[in-house]
């Protein structure tokens, strides 16, 4: 009685890992299940795959200027207005430079609706997957973090575009004809003419693209159109006044009437430059709409199974303890008949071999009644001894729970149940920069004076290029070529950072707690995407600015790949065309990429070409690179923990976006800390024990007493009945 009541009482008080299913559970159900934070709770979702259309709605306001009369073909039409002589006009007057500066913008506004649409579109075409329901907090950290990546992502594209083609642009001093010239001859003798920009208070296009003339106020006319617009404000056209002004002082005699509108100064500052509106891809504001309901309608979990830990429900205790009780009760009730019948028998012949004599007469069957105890004896033990025999030996799998723990002690767990451990973080998304820090060391190019105005000047010299150098000499175009220089660094650099930036702001979302190793594996992979999507984005945009500019044979007023020559005898009105230069019978009509050697540095079609051609040997050399000693040569010591060596070329650095290396640093500490896990979990194999198996037989040996006692029963009764067949056959016979 006393194991009974022990029994119970282990019974009551035992705790098991139980396991549950919710079939077809609603929205509320699921929420419910969550917020008791139960482990290993899975909702395996009937639809996998979904668009991002199914729970998001996003749109994008963009400023009032792309929607204004300021970019519509009215007012375009209205400055470019054909009843007065644009020939008597200087190119910088408000009506030849507005019109080309208005087309522009609304270039930009066309472009940025463009890119924003196509990108939504694509977006909410995406295909969402999603096995399991990820809880709400989870969805909704998740979907935002992809839509901030998504919409950097596109503005960073918008404006990678327009900073690559301004620098390629000013480097390679593309003509444009809106711009002013000087035609002139090197000597009198020769027919090829030499092209020079000219100069607007004494500030040289060659040397910045920041040269600016105000045409009206805070409007600009710049180098390029581009360049001028950028620096720009339209704080004249949120006034009324200012710009009915200007239709008097310039364009009342073409147009008498004026019907346009200023733009609003209450839903934008008006001395915001255009530049600052570009920035931010010409949008005001973004509206997020996320669904989570949308989501999980949509993903329609078939049934919800979680773990919990919890004591044996009443039924279970009570059946335990009715078979416990049934199995000590007959077990007891037989073992003490049969110590009685010892006691008997020693107390009456006080001698051992009468109980073996007992033992023996236990199997010898005089009636079928007998025989049928019997039966039930050998079935009963050969039975519980295939099932301790089983159950002694059997391995089951045991789960140990460690709530809260410390790193030292996911360490230990982790050296000794590495395979097995679990431990879920109390936080699912962690941002990168909490435990992790990127540093790109760049090409020392990059650093040196040889990207800094004060060289650009230096080789510049006093101007006249064309008057001191022949086309072919790398010192010709070597202004243009370090401008570029110097531009591809500040961009690729710009590019790195901004990567950077985004990554480390982004999270990483996992609900399990990784090993050291595993998440310095995950954030390696990381860093190798985001330096190869990088290197690509960027050089795409580039490599298309080349060919654009290449195939459409764009003029450089470098001279350097197409030239003029006079037909007649030069003067004002001397007629004049174009032919091709070529560089080692390389044709700049045929390919703009044509280059040769000049001084261990290279001359081409563009600067652009000559100076991505060009190898590192030059900038190691202080002969090749300045024999004057002013600027000191790069430290060629620096190359023994480089990956690039003298032979390469400045195009083999930019298709690595001029990083030498990532230097990053990660602090596992720091993870953990915001990892936070609630709790760790391990499984291993074991066998019962022999007390355990035991207390299992007892639980079953009332159920097994009857069936035995069944089987007993029929093998005695189909005995008899062959062998009565038998004796009477016998019978027979002998009659």
């Amino acid at each position: 009685m006393f194991r009974q009541v022990l029994a119970c009482f282990c019974t009551l008080l035992s705790k098991d890992l139980q396991q549950k299913t919710i079939h077809q559970p609603s929205e509320f159900q699921y929420k419910e299940l969550e917020k008791l934070n139960y482990s290993n709770l899975h909702c395996s979702c009937s639809t996998v795959s979904m668009n991002y259309s199914t729970f998001i709605t996003i749109e994008s306001y963009f400023h009032q200027v792309c929607s204004s009369d300021l970019i519509s073909d009215s007012w375009i039409n209205f400055l470019d207005s054909d009843n007065w002589d644009k020939l008597y006009v200087a190119i910088f007057d408000y009506r030849m430079s507005g019109v080309f500066q208005f087309q522009l913008l609304s270039m930009f506004c066309e472009h940025a609706q463009q890119t924003v649409h196509t990108n939504i579109k694509t977006l909410l075409q995406t295909q969402f997957l999603s096995s399991q329901v990820i809880s709400k907090d989870r969805f909704e950290i998740q979907i935002n973090s992809l839509i901030s990546d998504w919409k950097s992502q596109i503005l960073n594209q918008f404006l990678q575009a327009i900073k690559i083609f301004q620098a390629v642009s000013h480097g390679n001093q593309l003509m444009s004809a809106r711009l002013e010239y000087h035609v002139y001859r090197n000597n009198p003798n020769d027919t090829k003419m030499s092209i020079k920009e000219e100069e607007y208070f004494r500030c040289s296009c060659i040397l910045s693209s920041s040269c600016l003339i105000p045409i009206v106020p805070n409007f600009f006319f710049g180098c390029s159109q581009i360049d001028g617009l950028m620096k720009s404000t339209l704080e004249c056209f949120y006034n009324l006044q200012c710009m009915t002004e200007l239709h008097v002082f310039f364009l009342s005699g073409a147009y008498p009437f004026f019907n346009f509108s200023n733009l609003n100064d209450n839903l934008n500052p008006p001395n915001e430059t255009i530049e600052s509106i570009i920035n931010k891809l010409m949008i005001d504001y973004w509206t997020l709409n996320i669904s989570f309901s949308s989501y999980y309608d949509r993903c329609l979990p078939s049934s919800c199974t979680y773990e919990f830990i919890s004591r044996n429900d009443l039924f279970v205790i009570i059946t335990t303890i009715l078979s416990i009780f049934g199995g000590l009760s007959l077990g007891l009730k037989l073992l003490t008949l049969i110590i009685l019948r010892f006691i008997e028998k020693t107390i009456h012949n006080n001698s051992f071999n009468q109980f073996i004599t007992m033992i023996k007469n236990l199997f010898v069957c005089n009636s079928e009644q007998r025989l049928v105890n019997r039966l039930h004896l050998v079935f009963l033990l050969l039975t519980l001894f295939l099932i301790f025999t089983y159950s002694a030996f059997k391995p089951k799998s045991v789960t140990v729970q460690i709530l809260k723990p410390s790193i030292l002690n996911h360490k230990y767990l982790l050296k000794d149940h590495s395979d097995f451990l679990q431990c879920l973080c109390s936080q699912i998304s962690i941002p990168y920069e909490a435990f992790l820090s990127i540093e790109p060391k760049f090409h020392d190019l990059c650093s040196s004076q040889f990207i800094t105005d004060e060289w650009i000047y230096y080789i510049y010299g006093q101007g006249n290029l064309s008057r001191r150098f022949s086309f072919d000499d790398y010192r010709y175009s070597a202004p243009g070529q370090f401008i570029l220089l110097s531009s591809v660094c500040t961009i690729s650099q710009d590019k790195v950072i901004h990567a950077i930036s985004q990554l480390l702001t982004s999270f990483f979302i996992n609900s399990q707690l990784l090993s050291e190793n595993l998440l310095i594996q995950q954030v390696q992979r990381v860093l190798n995407r985001l330096q190869s999507t990088t290197s690509k984005s960027f050089l795409n945009t580039l490599n298309l600015n080349r060919e654009i500019i290449g195939s459409n044979m764009i003029m450089s007023s470098w001279n350097t790949n197409w030239q003029y020559i006079y037909e007649d005898d030069f003067s004002q009105m001397s007629l004049a065309h174009t032919v091709p230069i070529s560089y080692d019978q390389c044709n700049c009509g045929l390919s703009f990429k044509c280059t040769q050697s000049s001084g261990d540095m290279m001359s081409g079609c563009y600067p652009l070409e000559s100076i991505l051609q060009t190898k590192l040997y030059c900038f190691y050399n202080q002969t090749c690179i300045d024999s004057n000693g002013k600027f000191p040569a790069l430290n060629i010591s620096t190359l023994e923990y480089s990956q690039f060596n003298l032979n390469s070329t400045i195009e083999s650095i930019l298709n690595n976006l001029m990083i030498e290396e990532f230097k990053s640093n990660l602090s596992y500490e720091n993870y953990f800390n915001q990892c936070k896990p609630l709790s760790c979990s391990y499984s291993y194999i074991e066998t019962n024990d022999v007390i355990q198996t035991i207390t299992s037989l007892i639980s079953l040996y009332g159920g097994l007493f009857i069936i035995t006692q069944c089987l007993a029963i029929i093998f005695a009764k189909i005995y008899r009945h062959k062998t009565n067949r038998i004796d009477s056959e016998a019978l027979q016979q002998d009659n």
